[in-house]
């Protein structure tokens, strides 16, 4: 898998079949997590400890990404157990955990995938994340780099389109991706979706939520 972005692991790369869908995780806290509403077809999924929801389709399943160690390891190795073809998706969790994942969710066909990305950043503008992540983008051989204005949750965004070379269990992959960068409250926001149908896309945006 490359690590093209801030932090190094801001995709999840494709190429692994799911078939097991999981409950949502539980919420920590006194603070709910925000509401969102899911069109036919989706599912809202959300987080009250990150403090953000979004709808995915129905059929997508959720990866946990828990930031314990063992805790990762047991939710991996059961997946595992049900459907031996996650052990490529499941290492590439494993890094986005450590590189401030806090969601992600892969289609059946595991060639489709939504992950977001929180994390404090050095940079003071949105500008500033945007500029870096492109130079990022540009040093790993991505291509068709586009910027973009964009909003995420009725806020001023960057949204970047661009194709990038990942490794797959397939060999390398031109994937196309786009990400929404969001800077809010001293936090930068990275909603990342890998091969995904605009329709798919205009949907997970538009319903994404921060409390």
């Amino acid at each position: 898998m490359t690590q093209p972005y801030r932090p190094p692991t801001r995709a999840a790369a494709a190429a692994v079949s799911l078939v097991l869908v999981l409950a949502l995780a539980a919420c920590s806290g006194d603070e709910a997590a925000p509401t969102t509403t899911a069109p036919e077809g989706y599912t809202v999924m959300s987080d009250a400890k990150e403090g953000f929801a979004l709808a995915v389709p129905s059929n997508w399943t959720r990866i946990p990404l828990s930031e314990n160690p063992d805790q990762f390891n047991q939710d991996a190795n059961a997946l595992r157990l049900a459907n031996p073809k996650l052990a490529s998706i499941l290492n590439q969790a494993r890094a986005l955990t450590r590189s401030g994942g806090k969601f992600m969710a892969v289609d059946p066909e595991g060639t489709r995938s939504i992950n977001l990305t929180v994390d404090d950043p050095e940079e003071d503008s949105l500008e500033e994340i945007v500029r870096n992540s492109i130079t990022a983008l540009t040093n790993v051989s991505a291509t068709n780099i586009r910027e973009e204005p964009g909003m995420l949750d009725g806020k001023r965004a960057a949204k970047v389109t661009f194709r990038v070379p990942l490794e797959t269990d397939a060999g390398i992959v031109d994937t196309d991706e786009t990400q929404y960068y969001l800077l809010e409250n001293g936090k930068a926001y990275i909603l990342s979706m890998l091969s995904t149908p605009p329709e798919v896309a205009s949907t997970v945006v538009s319903t994404f939520r921060l409390r």
